[in-house]
């Protein structure tokens, strides 16, 4: 069998899961069984928000229209999010009507984050969902990853050839290809330097391989004795990145206008990229005018400029049999036939007022459409397509009708109230609402489901046929159920590939839904399902409310702070505080005592605390004070455990949440890494930091033992800087603080009257010509060293930043996480002391990294080493320097 996607990205998911867990779980499904191919799993998402309007009524009807005459199919591979061609993939798409897949190596987690403090998984977690905001524009019909890590900026492929798992990225994109079963492949990038990112080079080499493999059943034969996956051969491959004077095969103008969508491809998809804020692609920029993209074909046969991709398929349903090499059964061309002359005559008969006179048509066409199935075997590829074809029809007369299904949790004593998080055990009201407004259906059932049908209680509920149908369902939650939390995961910021809870859900951007709700209706006697995520109701005044998908929650989560701790080994003995936030996610009373687990012989005081909770939602904080009697250096662990109701709790989770994007947990267990630092630094200082994207630098500072305030704008225009021993601008702050620009010159004063003034590495928006003391430049392609083990050569051994407190020797920069620093000065005013030199490998020797200058009575440093991603990891080099160049500020007569 094949489970193909329904109505929702989830869906494929759910079924696979409930039908086949235990095999795939084990890897010992059987090859005939087939169960993964997972398709049109994004087609109608409403992950996030609402459906847009350009998917509904009447254009939205054309665009479906468009999608079910052809059985072309696409698959783009990229690198990052962010990377993919937005133009491209919104006119195969709504444009051309293709099936278009995306395949996205990582999840870009070692990008900056411009809307947050979140880095690494947090930060991957609000890119997959960016991402699926955005292809919701382009009309993606699949995305998938390989379990591949984003760990950096890196040069060169080898670099990342060192940093990955050939073989291992090479299967999933393998997988994916069987998975998907394209008739054409795009790689995004050429496959060679002009990439430049090396994770780009990666992917457009291996793009090429991975199609060669997927038609070769020696390849990766495992996917296909045990997971049930066939060779796949993709009839044609094209690569991107190729120049309008370089030899290319098919020229696309996105730039083409869309009386439908309002807007050209281009500008339609690129609202969407600018969707993917975290990476400040908010800044979009329409075009007007033709957007052309060439792309080179690698097969053979290649020899001539073609129309577009699909020239020479027949990708016309009465030409499916032949494009796919498949003697037809008897009957089984004329009905292909006939299906096709449905679709057009559907096509012919649609008119913007009134969409529904297309449905007939397309009642015919799906009952044609099943009947041939019938006749066809599970394997057959013309049977794979067929299926597909089967969900765009039940896609398409969905939105010719204008049926709509909304399935909202609600508590047992407050219908229509808001909710977050459900619990094991909790009891909750379903309200699901079906509507027709054509009156045109009959049949109406709505129900619920699960992948533990029977634990949840869950039985169908048929109604009569209704413009308006509501079912009120009360369910409740099991006592073990899974949690909605990320079916990927990695032990350490060091590993630079997921490992997988299940590989039920490899490839797919997240974990399918806990709870749906299925109409199913029938129209022209054939039954057609409509599949919704059950969601919940979250305030969000003065906006209004906001549905987000259920989340199942423990009852209590365990929080602690900070994650990283250090103590400085000359004040071994002096106490810190470790936090610890509990979260009460149950909705009946809650009663238990919180307690933290240290080292032998670490003092905690208190050594109990009871608590006591009435509610769901309720938050509770507690400070407890640890006394580390050595800190030699090395690790400890804290750990702090909750006791209540029978049940311990040594979890909690960090919320991400933003605008627009469905809210994501990330768990983590509750536990501080106490890092022992031999570190010295001036005392009693007082630094004043100006936050810029977010980092955790001054959770380090204070670990230090200095006081920090993060300065506000008010404090920047009229506050007494001079009261800081040191002020601090934050990673890329100018990129997303104006009042930094308006004040700017208040700084250069501090500092020249004494200050000691530190920036962080910043891009572009930063022009050291004008907003630092001395003349430098900073290019928009600055330059980096992403080789976390780079060698780095003190040019100005004698500067006392390399001296005080801290004497900082070559072993400061072992173990260093993801890079060694970015955004580097390229040139310098004399003035300046360069301190270091690094390079990766092949790169020229960089010595704009760390740059310090006296000015008037003070002192001026840029630092572009990366610091911010030391600091939360306790990599001790970085407190060394961080602690050297804070200290300096006490030395500014």
């Amino acid at each position: 069998m094949y489970i193909i996607g329904l109505c929702h990205r989830m869906v494929a998911r759910i079924c696979f899961a409930a039908l086949c867990t235990a095999g795939i779980q084990a890897g010992e499904m059987a090859a005939q069984h087939a169960p993964l191919d997972r398709v049109l799993t994004s087609t109608m998402d409403t992950g996030g928000g609402p459906g847009l309007d350009a998917d509904r009524g009447s254009v939205g009807l054309w665009q479906r229209l468009q999608k079910l005459r052809t059985t072309a199919s696409a698959l783009h591979t990229t690198a990052h999010p962010d990377d993919e061609h937005a133009g491209l993939l919104t006119y195969l798409s709504r444009g051309a009507g293709a099936r278009t897949a995306l395949l996205t190596l990582n999840r870009g987690e070692a990008g900056a984050n411009a809307i947050g403090p979140e880095l690494f998984d947090a930060l991957g977690l609000i890119r997959t969902e960016e991402l699926r905001l955005s292809n919701r524009y382009y009309a993606l019909d699949d995305q998938y990853y390989s379990v591949a890590i984003d760990y950096g900026y890196s040069k060169t492929l080898d670099e990342t050839m060192r940093s990955w798992d050939r073989d291992t990225i090479l299967s999933d994109m393998v997988r994916v290809l069987r998975l998907n079963r394209p008739l054409v492949v795009i790689s995004r990038f050429h496959g060679s330097e002009r990439d430049g990112h090396g994770n780009h080079q990666a992917v457009g080499g291996l793009t090429p391989e991975a199609v060669r493999a997927a038609a070769d059943p020696t390849m990766f034969p495992e996917q296909i004795a045990g997971e049930g996956l066939r060779p796949w051969e993709v009839r044609k491959l094209y690569r991107g990145g190729v120049r309008e004077e370089e030899p290319w095969h098919v020229h696309i103008d996105v730039g083409q206008y869309s009386p439908w969508l309002g807007a050209t491809y281009q500008n339609f998809g690129a609202y969407g990229l600018s969707l993917q804020r975290s990476q400040t692609s908010g800044r979009m920029r329409g075009r007007m005018g033709p957007a052309p993209y060439y792309y080179e074909r690698l097969h053979e046969g290649a020899e001539v400029a073609e129309e577009g991709f699909f020239d020479g398929l027949d990708t016309s349903i009465s030409g499916i049999f032949s494009l796919l090499g498949e003697p037809p059964p008897a009957g089984g061309a004329e009905l292909a036939e006939a299906i096709e002359r449905h679709v057009e005559d559907a096509i012919a008969t649609h008119a913007v007022f009134a969409p529904a006179r297309v449905v007939a048509d397309l009642v015919q066409g799906l009952q044609k459409t099943r009947t041939l199935l019938a006749m066809l075997a599970a394997e057959s590829e013309v049977a794979f397509l067929l299926r597909i074809k089967e969900e765009q029809f039940a896609h398409a007369i969905h939105v010719a009708l204008g049926v709509q299904l909304t399935a909202v949790a609600a508590p047992m004593d407050a219908p229509a109230g808001t909710m977050s998080a459900v619990v094991p055990g909790q009891q909750f009201r379903v309200e699901m609402r079906f509507l027709d407004p054509t009156a045109a259906v009959a049949n109406v059932s709505l129900a619920l489901s699960a992948q533990d049908m029977e634990a949840w209680g869950i039985e169908e509920q048929a109604v009569d046929a209704a413009p308006m149908v509501a079912v009120d369902a009360t369910v409740r939650v099991p006592e073990a159920p899974a949690l909605s939390r990320r079916y990927f995961y990695r032990n350490s910021i060091r590993e630079n590939a997921y490992t997988l809870r299940s590989s039920v859900y490899a490839h797919m951007p997240a974990a399918p839904v806990s709870l749906e709700a299925i109409a199913r209706y029938k129209v022209g006697g054939e039954e057609i399902a409509l599949r919704r995520p059950v969601v919940t109701r979250e305030a969000d005044l003065p906006y209004g409310y906001v549905l987000r998908e259920l989340t199942i929650a423990p009852a209590l989560a365990v929080n602690t702070k900070p994650e990283h701790q250090i103590v400085v080994a000359d004040r071994a003995d002096e106490s810190f505080t470790v936090s610890v936030e509990l979260l009460s996610n149950d909705p009946e009373p809650l009663q238990g005592v919180l307690r933290l687990d240290a080292p032998a012989g670490w003092p905690v005081n208190p050594e109990r605390i009871p608590f006591t909770f009435t509610q769901a939602g309720q938050r509770q904080a507690f400070a407890f004070q640890v006394t580390p009697p050595v800190a030699e250096e090395q690790e400890y662990v804290v750990e702090a455990v909750a006791e209540a109701g029978g049940r311990t709790y040594q979890e909690g989770y960090d919320v991400i949440r933003h605008r627009d994007l469905e809210t994501r947990h990330l768990y983590k267990l509750a536990r501080v890494r106490v890092r022992g630092l031999e570190v010295n630094v001036a005392p009693d200082l007082a630094v004043g930091y100006v936050m810029g994207v977010g980092d955790e630098v001054p959770a380090g500072i204070a670990g230090l033992g200095a006081t920090v305030d993060l300065l506000t704008a008010e404090d920047l225009a009229t506050g007494a800087l001079g009261a800081y021993d040191a002020v601090v601008i934050g990673t890329r702050a100018y990129a997303v603080r104006q009042d930094l620009h308006t004040y700017n010159a208040r700084l250069l004063e501090y500092a020249h009257a004494g200050g000691n003034l530190i920036v962080l590495y910043q891009t572009q928006e930063f022009v050291p010509g004008r907003m630092a003391p001395y003349s430098a430049q900073l290019p928009r392609r600055a330059e980096e060293v992403s080789e976390e083990d780079a060698p780095v050569t003190v040019l100005a051994p004698d500067h006392p930043l390399f001296h005080t407190p801290n004497r900082i020797t070559p072993e400061d920069f072992d173990g260093w996480v993801e890079q060694r620093g970015s955004k580097f000065f390229t040139e310098w005013d004399e003035r300046y002391t360069p301190l270091v030199e690094m390079h990766d490998t092949g790169q020229d020797p960089q010595q704009g990294a760390w740059l310090t200058a006296r000015y008037g009575s003070g002192y001026y440093t840029y630092v572009a080493l990366a610091i911010h991603r030391q600091t939360p990891y306790a990599v001790p080099g970085p407190y060394r320097i961080l602690a050297n160049l804070l200290s300096m500020g006490s030395r500014a007569e």
